[in-house]
């Protein structure tokens, strides 16, 4: 199995960030598409990149200000069951380091590249948002 792995470092204090992962109508602002559902244990959160896709997690874990863990339940093209991690570390005064890993696929998932990319998308996009004035 492989896991894909990316980071950030943000120019925000390590609450910032974390509200704007798990806060459900921050998210909204930044996150490209329509997003649903609830950040909670147990809970389904479902994301809507495009009008022909979603994406279904059921967060796992939460650590105020430190970690997100979430599995995936529905991926309509892909097998679900991939773990996202996401933890916050401190950088400096008010820098927060985002480290991401979606681990759980297939080495042969014809998807692979497609995710790859995108969590560099998704995590330049929670840069710009956090960052902004």
């Amino acid at each position: 199995m492989i896991t894909l792995h990316h980071g950030i470092k943000i120019t925000a204090a390590r609450s910032q960030v974390y509200a704007a992962l798990t806060d459900i109508t921050q998210l909204a602002s930044w996150h490209l598409g329509v997003v649903e559902g609830t950040i909670a244990p147990g809970e389904i959160l479902t994301l809507r990149p495009n009008p022909h896709a979603h994406l279904s997690w059921r967060t796992e874990k939460l650590v105020p200000d430190e970690e997100l863990v979430q599995v995936s339940v529905d991926e309509p093209d892909s097998p679900a069951g991939k773990t996202l991690r996401i933890t916050l570390a401190d950088f400096g005064p008010d820098q927060t380091i985002v480290a991401l890993s979606h681990g759980g696929w297939s080495d042969r998932d014809p998807h692979l590249p497609f995710c790859n990319t995108r969590w560099g998308e998704v995590l330049q996009h929670l840069k710009s948002w956090v960052e902004s004035p």
